[in-house]
């Protein structure tokens, strides 16, 4: 994603009341450059116009005017307006990176989310929950909202496949103390050597394909085979199954519905623009956001082209020009789903997120109803 051109302006120009009343009363980013100072002042306001104003334009009050001797030897100040929460936090990104290349995640308390990974570089592969997957992590998933459920969806795991949950580099050797998981049946002990390493891979193959569908292929496999032995009066067997289900579907109560693979972490968020009747779409492919497609809906002509056609029409020109690394590697995608995981989860979230594994799986009908609805006048 790149950072858009600001709006400057000149604090010494007399037209200064007229540029700073052109702005729009919406949220918004300044960072004003200071004489003798390399290092920008940045902030961010719900009323951009008003704050400005506030900052730039002297008055009779104490306060206002400390604040106006405070900036007065400011030469110049670049705004950028931003019509949401997520389009602030993705411009405050950009801008205190550009700036604070060395301390901008304090600066910003950007708090790193949590994830699930499978440690494939090891012989006997293992869940761990971290915050920065390495690249030993060959499966990640993620972003959880704490590091608390995070957990709670590894022990789930952890209970419905036999895989070790120690963390040590393990020498397998019939005289290994072992654990009390493999007591329990609830490992398959390679410690012990108990099993091979291809029947290890085969428990952990199980439990990608769980993961791959959060359950969804195990719980119809499962629900048949539960169905069949009532049929045939074996309800011993059949409530094994049943029991076996009910494990399943708390483990997939337990994982959000936005988690997904960092790889293949795709979707669109939906806000309202800048403008009255104007929409913008923050795609994100493979964990990294991309330039928003701005939709004007006081530009369009009436009648010409249904929302539905027109929407999928940009949004795979936007998609295709994307080229096949989807983000540079100055911008990390720890970062770009640190910005997603402070937005989507929080309780002002002002918009909402569709999300897709290709393309031609993104929900457009309900995309479609949703634009209309913040199309609307307020």
């Amino acid at each position: 994603m790149e950072l858009p051109h600001p709006q400057i302006l000149d604090p010494h120009s007399p037209d200064l009341p007229e540029a700073i009343a052109s702005l729009p009363e919406s949220r918004g980013v300044y960072s004003f450059s200071l004489a003798g100072n390399p290092a920008p002042h940045l902030g961010w306001s719900l009323n951009l116009r008003r704050r400005l104003s506030r900052l730039l334009i002297p008055s009779y009050t104490v306060r206002e005017q400390g604040l106006a001797r405070h900036f007065r030897n400011a030469t110049s100040v670049s705004c950028w307006p931003a019509g949401s929460r997520l389009e602030a936090s993705l411009l405050l990104y950009l801008i205190t990176r550009t700036h604070f290349p060395e301390d901008y995640l304090k600066r910003l308390r950007l708090r790193l989310p949590w994830f699930l990974a499978l440690d494939t570089y090891d012989l006997f592969p293992r869940l761990e929950v971290v915050s920065r997957p390495a690249r030993r992590h060959g499966i990640v998933y993620g972003p959880f909202f704490s590091r608390d459920l995070a957990a709670r969806y590894q022990q789930e795991l952890e209970g419905l496949f036999q895989i070790r949950r120690c963390p040590e580099t393990l020498v397998p050797t019939p005289a290994h103390a072992g654990c009390i998981y493999g007591e329990m049946n609830q490992c398959l002990r390679p410690c012990q050597c108990a099993v091979s390493r291809e029947e290890y891979a085969n428990e952990v193959f199980r439990l990608n394909e769980f993961l791959a569908s959060n359950g969804k292929s195990a719980t119809a496999a499962l629900t048949t085979a539960r169905e069949r032995a009532a049929l045939e009066l074996d309800f011993e067997q059949a409530a094994q199954l049943h029991k076996r289900l009910e494990k399943i579907g708390s483990a997939i109560t337990s994982r959000d519905s936005v988690i997904a693979p960092l790889d293949k972490f795709n979707g669109i968020a939906l806000t309202r623009g800048v403008a009255e009747q104007e929409c913008c779409l923050w795609p994100m492919l493979g964990g990294y956001w991309q330039n928003p497609i701005v939709l004007r809906f006081s530009t369009m002509e009436p009648g010409a082209r249904s929302l539905d056609q027109e929407l999928r029409e940009k949004v795979a020109l936007a998609l295709n020009a994307i080229p096949p690394a989807a983000s540079p590697k100055a911008q990390p995608r720890i970062e770009h789903l640190a910005v997603f995981s402070r937005w989507y989860y929080s309780s002002w979230r002002d918009g909402h997120w569709f999300p897709f594994s290709k393309i031609e799986d993104l929900n457009y009908r309900r995309l479609v109803r949703e634009i209309s609805n913040l199309s609307r006048p307020c």
